[in-house]
């Protein structure tokens, strides 16, 4: 008719889906997604550009006030280790120029050496002496000493006060050392050893110093065995000339754990320079950085005549990849500058008061800019807008594209969902109607092929069940005259028959009997797979019908010489009732024992054992001495019309009887399994679930 729509035509599958994809998502998708990014990534460069330098500067200018704020810390610290230097010197002076008492055992403590030297031979928790010799120890030296006893307590005090310090010592003109905290100086310094020759003491005299006020030494090996160090170091004037120069140490070793152990941005860390560009103290970090190693201990195999100090490769201005910032440095108390190590480096420095040494902190470039970049990232509001934007986005398009697929899928879904309903119908042996109409082609004709298979089946099932139910007629009726008339010959009177025709009489009665039980396990089957079959539940015990089962096949066994035994708990009461259909429970068992005589060797066993599981289930495991099942059948055990290898062995059987016992275990809530070994028999287990405790018995 000219006026009547025509019907949507049927597509492919993959043609309809990938069409409604493209529609709904591609397109809009790739459009407005190559919009967004090109203007996210034009803002986002946009925001790079004019950021990045501003964000660096503020990265360099953090550097170089973390060196600013940590040198005027470090000043600090030896500011007041300064201010104990000249306190002790002070003190020193005054005891110099006053005349002492000391006890005997004080004196005791101290003699001579074979050398000229005056010592102190034992520690009584004061201080150590060693009067060199190099200028002959008489009375007036000895009087030295003993007017300076009095300055153990302040020594031990002034040690004590701050964890920088490792030692504290008077040296005098004539080579006169008192120092604490005491050890054996006989040991460690040289005899005739003139003190005032060491830097230790000549940078506190006039020409050095004439400020007259405390000041520090560049790193140098202690002589007194404390390895590398640097010392505050102030003059002790007399009436007439400089009397002595007082001293506090501080090892490198104790700068770098102490004053060194500094946070810095950027991986960065930092190292101490003297006054002449030495590195006076270098942490580990730096070491690889600078190809060098620290020089904290020493090797004190002889004793330490004349000054040591650091060598040349500590010294910034000898080093070619140091030499401009150490130029750099001794044009300006502080800065900021970038050298090249084994990568990129920005360096900041500042003046350490006092000593007027310089703190230079190192950073990783690269590590100072990507905290620059990332504190450019969170100032990037360009950006944030635009993710924003990017987000609210994706929430509205994936809402539409979820409604999209929702659709989609329910369209496909339903003509599926009859597809699947349909071949349940099959299944379950029922009929079908016309198939509905789908607007996908293949699903249409799967649809149609379904009701063409399930007419098909339908119309073959009748014929079998047809076939079937007429054939076991005809079949029972001469089998039951085979089975009566060979009955009859063995019962007959006048000539009776001799063994060997009586054995083939008796041949002939258990052939009609296998094809009766032949013929009711095809017809059980039949009932199975139409579910034509009532079965009761009545709780009963297992045991009476394990020995009736035991006792059909008894004959058999007999005749192969098998040994047959039930092994349950004593007393047998023990054992629980089971819900179950006797009748059933019984052909189950009868097909289990039937395939353990039949596939057993001559002279084997049989052996039915009931047990109660963990699981309390009542297990019965039939367990035969046979020939086993190879592990490529044992997929196929329980598939009927199987015989699993033995089709054309002597043995009988159609193999539908485990088949059978499955489908008979399924129904009634039991589960039937097995193991085997080929060669050593195979063991059935049915597990059945124990009837409840109220069920009536």
């Amino acid at each position: 008719m000219a006026g009547k729509p025509k019907a949507a035509a049927s597509v492919p599958l993959k043609t309809w889906l990938w069409r409604a994809y493209v529609r709904a998502a591609l397109v809009p998708l790739l459009l407005i997604e190559l919009g967004f990014l090109s203007i996210y990534w034009a803002t986002s460069q946009v925001v790079y550009e004019r950021s990045s330098a501003a964000v660096t500067q503020i990265s360099t200018d953090s550097l170089r006030d973390a060196a600013a704020r940590e040198a005027n810390i470090i000043a600090h610290r030896l500011e007041t280790i300064s201010a104990l230097t000249k306190v002790y010197g002070d003190e020193t002076g005054r005891a110099l120029a006053t005349p002492a008492t000391v006890s005997a055992a004080e004196k005791a403590r101290h003699a001579m050496t074979d050398e000229g030297a005056f010592v102190t031979t034992t520690d009584n928790g004061g201080s150590a002496v060693f009067y060199s010799g190099v200028v002959p120890v008489g009375t007036a030296e000895k009087e030295k000493v003993w007017r300076t006893v009095r300055l153990d307590p302040l020594m031990r005090s002034i040690q004590q006060a701050d964890p920088l310090i490792a030692q504290i010592y008077l040296n005098t003109w004539d080579s006169y050392n008192r120092i604490y905290p005491w050890f054996d100086v006989r040991e460690v310094y040289a005899p005739k050893m003139d003190i005032p020759s060491y830097n230790f003491y000549y940078e506190a005299d006039a020409a050095h110093n004439p400020g007259r006020g405390p000041v520090w030494t560049d790193a140098y090996v202690d002589p007194a065995g404390g390895g590398w160090m640097v010392s505050s170091i102030a003059p002790v004037y007399g009436p007439e000339k400089l009397e002595a120069v007082v001293g506090i140490d501080v090892t490198i070793g104790t700068i770098v754990d102490r004053v060194l152990d500094i946070a810095l941005p950027g991986e960065g860390y930092a190292m101490l320079v003297g006054r002449d560009g030495t590195i006076l103290a270098l942490p580990p970090e730096g070491e690889a950085d600078l190809e060098l190693t620290e020089l904290v201990g020493h090797s004190y195999e002889d004793a330490i005549l004349e000054d040591t100090f650091k060598p040349a490769e500590f010294n910034i201005f000898a080093r070619a990849m140091l030499s401009d910032l150490a130029q750099d440095m001794q044009g300006s108390a502080q800065g900021v500058g970038r050298i090249m190590l084994d990568q990129p480096m920005i360096a900041a420095w500042s003046t350490v008061a006092g000593p007027d040494w310089q703190l230079l902190v190192l950073a990783h470039e690269e590590s100072i800019l990507a905290e620059a970049t990332s504190l450019r990232s969170q100032l990037a509001f360009v950006s944030e807008t635009m993710v924003g934007i990017l987000v609210v986005f994706y929430a509205v398009f994936f809402a539409i594209l979820w409604r999209r697929a929702n659709s989609m899928s329910a369209r496909v879904a339903r003509p599926l969902d009859e597809i699947e309903t349909r071949m349940a119908v099959i299944a379950e042996g029922g009929t079908l109607e016309g198939a509905g109409r789908s607007e996908i082609a293949e699903l249409q004709r799967v649809a149609d092929h379904l009701v063409r298979l399930g007419d098909q089946l339908d119309t073959a099932n009748r014929a079998k069940s047809h076939f079937l139910s007429a054939m076991s007629h005809e079949l029972r009726t001469p089998l039951t005259a085979i089975i009566g008339y060979a009955d009859l010959l063995e019962g007959s009177e006048g000539q009776k028959l001799d063994g060997e025709r009586l054995a083939q009489v008796h041949a002939i009665a258990r052939a009609g009997w296998t094809l009766v039980r032949l013929v009711d396990m095809v017809l059980d089957l039949s009932r199975l797979e139409r579910q034509d079959m009532r079965l009761s539940s009545t709780p009963r015990d297992v045991l009476p019908i394990v020995e009736t089962a035991l006792q059909t096949i008894a004959p058999e066994a007999a005749r192969m010489g098998l040994d047959l035994r039930i092994e349950a708990p004593e007393p047998a009461t023990v054992l629980p009732k089971v819900a179950c259909d006797g009748e059933t429970l019984a052909r189950i068992l009868d097909q289990i024992l039937s395939n353990a005589v039949k596939y057993n060797v001559l002279g084997g066993s049989v052996v039915i054992r009931l047990d109660r599981d963990e699981e309390d289930h009542l297990t019965i495991a039939v367990t035969d001495s046979g020939v086993g099942i190879a592990p490529e059948h044992r997929e196929r055990v329980f598939e009927a019309f199987q015989r699993l290898g033995h089709e054309n062995s002597a043995i009988d059987g159609a193999g539908i009887g485990l088949a059978l016992a499955r489908r008979f275990a399924e129904m009634t809530g039991c589960e039937l399994t097995f193991e085997s070994t080929p060669g050593a028999g195979t063991t059935f287990t049915l597990r059945m679930p124990v009837a409840p405790a109220s069920a009536p018995g």
